[in-house]
């Protein structure tokens, strides 16, 4: 029980980070020195490096969300939730390749979250996420 404990904090942590990140990403005030440490701290929360999420192929960020053999639902979000930042802050830099390539990931690892799993407060559902990264997906093709 302490274990689970522990990680709802670094998730609910982790949460904070990318919210306040999210919000500073969208309203064009952050400095992309800041947002990579953002990113960076968000990701460590939830155990995982950002450079092997953004760089890993599929294969790759799949064990990284699944270090028993099981995908882990809040290692997933954290890790589903930082490439969506990631993505976003790509395609709003004109940097489409970049935003793909996260966007894509991250939207794989929604798809591990399941509906079931319970979130942050303030954030949205996996599949919201998912279909808002169709959008996204759908406008850079």
């Amino acid at each position: 029980m302490m274990q689970r404990d522990y990680i709802l904090r670094m998730i609910e942590q982790a949460a904070t980070v990318l919210r306040v990140l999210l919000n500073r990403i969208l309203g064009r005030e952050v400095a992309p020195a800041d947002l990579q440490q953002g990113l960076r701290q968000a990701a460590a929360l939830g155990g995982l490096d950002l450079d092997l999420l953004r760089f890993g192929d599929a294969d790759t960020v799949l064990l990284m969300v699944s270090p028993g053999g099981e995908p882990e639902p809040g290692r997933a979000w954290v890790a589903a939730e930082s490439l969506y930042l990631d993505a976003i802050a790509a395609r709003l830099d004109d940097r489409p390749d970049d935003a793909i390539a996260s966007f894509s990931k991250a939207r794989l690892l929604f798809g591990l979250v399941g509906a079931a799993a319970v979130l942050p407060g303030g954030f949205p559902e996996a599949g919201e996420r998912i279909r808002e990264i169709d959008t996204h997906l759908a406008e850079l093709a």
